[in-house]
């Protein structure tokens, strides 16, 4: 996957999932904007959905490098872009609602040893913080996201950590 998307020697933050309305990729945009000369942290956005084109168009607009789509792929190959990361993004609209989801992109996030950057409060963020698997910010805070990945991408022993911890997490409690 890192050769296929010329990522070699970045550090490779994936979201994986619906790009739609509720997943606030707009808020991860604004991230990689504050990113966009720290040449070697990379977004890859995995999946496709009704936001697709105009997210494309507003990374274009923006004149975005650091942000690739790859569009809808195949779940079964799913593992070989997180296997592919060095942390993911789960991040999903401020409405109440979603404090008692439990997206799955989390759980594979986890199960395969990366930490995750969340920006969704809830019974999710307890998850992270009960097995200290990421970092938690406020939904909509794209500094907050920035920082984090700044946090994770400058820090790869604490980012290892976390990626560890998740999956040592999943494993024994799902």
């Amino acid at each position: 996957v890192r050769r296929e998307f010329n990522l070699s020697g970045k550090f490779v933050v994936t979201y994986t999932g619906a790009l739609g309305m509720a997943n606030d990729i707009d808020t991860l945009i604004r991230a990689a904007e504050h990113l966009r000369r720290t040449a070697n942290i990379h977004f890859l956005l995995v999946g496709g959905g009704k936001e697709l084109e105009r997210l494309q168009s507003d990374v274009s607009n923006r004149s975005l490098t650091n942000v690739m789509f790859t569009g809808p792929q195949p779940k079964n190959r799913v593992p070989a872009f997180l296997a592919a990361s060095d942390a993911c993004l789960a991040l999903l609209k401020n409405i109440p609602m979603f404090r008692t989801t439990y997206p799955n992109k989390v759980f594979d996030y986890m199960a395969a040893g990366r930490p995750t950057v969340l920006a969704i409060d809830g019974v999710i963020r307890e998850g992270i913080e009960a097995a200290h698997g990421g970092i938690y910010v406020s939904p909509g805070d794209d500094t907050a996201i920035a920082d984090a990945i700044c946090t994770l991408a400058g820090n790869p022993l604490l980012s290892n950590q976390m990626g560890k911890a998740a999956r040592d997490y999943v494993v024994t409690h799902f």
